[in-house]
């Protein structure tokens, strides 16, 4: 599997001969006059998509994949015929891959021979103006979802998750593009795909027609459009296996059955994103806390700083964060969020891979680091505004969790009295998670952190961005106030699961930290409003917990010999708790974070093309610390020969 970096991909060569987009790389046309109409026989009839749409309108998702984007024009066809049925699956998937991107002058050049196209291209004309490689997700109609994957298409579908019931092959002439119509390539495609998937595509070159066979797909030939050469349609009859190419160890289940709803432990920032993207796709969600209200806990600050973490060498820690960061900033209604940047004081060093990312993520200044789309969240205004998404609200201590004979979970109080029970739960609880699951416990650290919030005398017009040094001061000025936070005091393990009000409050803990920076003789004249402590739940990594509970003890026996590196070995997938997942270990930047966590665990429950890569599941995983345990030689004791 090709690994993930920091990179941004280049726009495509073109140029126009006779009216039609020509790209020069390729030395190929994107379509013709009657490109519509091709693309409807060619690909939607080919698929018989409206006849299989009809077929599954009992069915919640249906998946479409494409290996070559271009103009879109596939997608916005699929769109139109989507919209013209009335008995079709609940949501469409759409998922589409391509190197090199229109750029927004591109398309519309494009758009000159498809003048009936201009109204529906309006739903995709923002996404050409984008230029990280990798996952894209855009919610284009309500039941209608475009995962642009931007990057070598072979790449980008090995870093892919997804159950895929048509394909269409429309790379560029297999003459001009050969990678795109390779065996490696059509491994992927049979790797993912549905049982019964189908393929359409232009072409009936006998090298991609015996590409094709060998790796599972039946193939036969039709007459081309309008006179044009014989072209290839088929389905998926047997697949090579291709398992040893995945991680068995990360396993990312589906709920069984089909979730119809869902339970959630904990109403912080990570629980409340989960209920908004569970009740977005139409599951009952049943929300359980201790406190009455919504992010009372760690993630309790008046004002919580939202930006990405950009590392100074590419890693997919560092992508992972540029990635939630988009999502939040999607997610995040418009009074909710207050994008007025970031200054840091952190000063870029040479070969610093952040010199070659976008200037709308992250610019050099004088004074080190500037994020002029990042800012900070108005967490009471969230709190009301996500909680509407919750059916069922339960104050409660939750003290365990346990699966009765039924399959369900049963989840009890401190006197073990029940609470609820449910078919699928998601403990997102913070640092309370590990008492409900101590398997993780050996992982995940705990932290405390506080802010404090002070009333200014007068308001300085220099103060009108977010300022971060180690420790980050929020501008608020609607009320002449800042919050002040960033702290990271050790906790011993005694102290883990204090309450709060048991932790010890320092009034001007963080404000020592400004004495020496601008305004800081402002600051020293102002009064002190309140003080919000919390202990935040980090792992040993740095990284949130997310995704489904594996059988620490049964793994640690199926995978006991990984040490030997023998990846020849097959081992089994590792098995799960049925229906039990997590969200935990935010740390510091559960704000940018919760959103993209949200999605790609109800993705992953819901049986949805994952929106991250591979690598990013990999590094996400709740059983990555068992895996990297295991691979690592035994440590020899005492009276062991030498």
């Amino acid at each position: 599997m090709r690994p993930l970096s920091y990179r941004t991909i280049f726009s495509a060569d073109v140029s126009t001969q006779q009216s039609q987009l020509f790209n020069r790389q390729f030395e190929d046309i994107y379509h013709h006059q009657k490109a519509m109409a091709e693309s409807q026989e060619v690909f939607l009839e080919a698929n018989r998509l409206s006849e299989r749409w009809r077929d599954k309108a009992d069915q919640s998702d249906f998946v479409i994949a494409e290996t070559g984007f271009g103009s879109g024009l596939n997608f916005l066809t699929t769109r139109r015929l989507w919209h013209a049925s009335d008995h079709k699956p609940g949501h469409l998937h759409f998922i589409s891959c391509e190197q090199w991107l229109l750029s927004p002058e591109q398309f519309e050049m494009a758009l000159g021979s498809l003048p009936d196209l201009q109204a529906d291209a309006a739903t995709i004309r923002h996404i050409f103006s984008h230029r990280r490689a990798g996952f894209h997700r855009y919610r284009i109609d309500k039941d209608i979802t475009l995962h642009l994957l931007l990057g070598d298409a072979c790449a980008c579908f090995q870093q892919l998750n997804a159950a895929v019931d048509a394909w269409f092959l429309d790379g560029f002439s297999p003459a001009k593009n050969p990678a795109m119509w390779s065996q490696e390539l059509f491994t992927e495609l049979a790797r993912l795909s549905a049982p019964g998937a189908t393929f359409a595509t232009f072409t009936a070159a006998s090298k991609v027609r015996k590409n094709l066979q060998s790796v599972g797909f039946e193939v036969s030939k039709k007459s081309g459009f309008e006179g044009k050469r014989e072209r290839l349609i088929g389905h998926l009859k047997t697949a090579v296996d291709s398992s040893h190419n995945r991680m068995l160890w990360a396993p990312t289940p589906q709920a069984n059955p089909p979730a119809q709803s869902l339970t959630i432990i904990g109403a912080g920032i990570a629980g409340l994103c989960l209920a908004h993207v569970a009740k977005a796709n139409g599951l009952e969600v049943t929300l359980i806390d201790q406190h009455p209200q919504a992010l009372a806990a760690a993630s309790g600050n008046a004002y919580a700083m939202m930006m990405p973490y950009l590392t100074a060498q590419s890693s997919p820690e560092a992508l992972f964060y540029w990635r939630a960061f988009e999502a939040a900033l999607d997610f995040y209604p418009r009074n909710v969020f207050n994008p007025v940047g970031v200054q840091s004081s952190e000063q870029p060093r040479k070969y610093d891979a952040r010199f070659d990312l976008p200037d709308d993520l992250i610019q050099t200044a004088e004074q080190g680091l500037y994020y002029p789309g990042a800012g900070f969240v108005d967490t009471n205004a969230l709190g009301q505004h996500l909680s509407q998404a919750v059916d069922n609200r339960l104050t409660a201590e939750v003290a365990d969790i346990e699966q009765t004979p039924e399959q369900q979970w049963l989840i009890k109080g401190s006197h073990q009295q029940e609470i609820n029970r449910c078919d699928v739960l998601v403990v997102a609880a913070g640092i309370q998670s590990i008492q409900l699951l101590p398997a993780l416990r050996p992982f995940v650290t705990a932290r405390a952190g506080q802010t404090e919030v002070y009333q200014l005398t007068h308001w300085p017009s220099s103060l009108n961005q977010v300022q971060h040094n180690q420790r980050y001061l929020i501008p608020i000025e609607r009320h002449s106030q800042v919050l002040i936070g960033g702290d990271y005091r050790h906790l011993d393990p005694e102290e883990w699961f204090q309450t709060p009000a048991q932790l010890p409050k320092g009034p001007q803990l963080n404000l020592t930290a400004w004495q020496n920076q601008s305004n800081s003789t402002l600051l020293n004249k102002a009064q002190w409003q309140h003080t919000h402590v919390g202990i935040r739940a980090n792992t040993l990594d740095h990284l949130p917990l997310c995704g489904p509970l594996v059988m620490s003890e049964q793994f640690k026996k199926d995978y006991a010999d990984l040490h030997h590196g023998r990846h020849w070995q097959s081992y089994p997938p590792a098995k799960t708790s049925k229906n039990l997942y997590i969200l935990s270990g935010l740390g510091s930047r559960g704000y940018t974070s919760a959103p993209l966590l949200a999605q790609y665990l109800m993705a992953m429950i819901l049986n949805q093309p994952l929106p991250i890569e591979q690598d990013l599941v990999k590094i996400l995983h709740p059983n990555r610390f068992d895996y990297r345990q295991l691979k690592k030689p035994p440590q020899k004791t005492t009276g062991d020969k030498l």
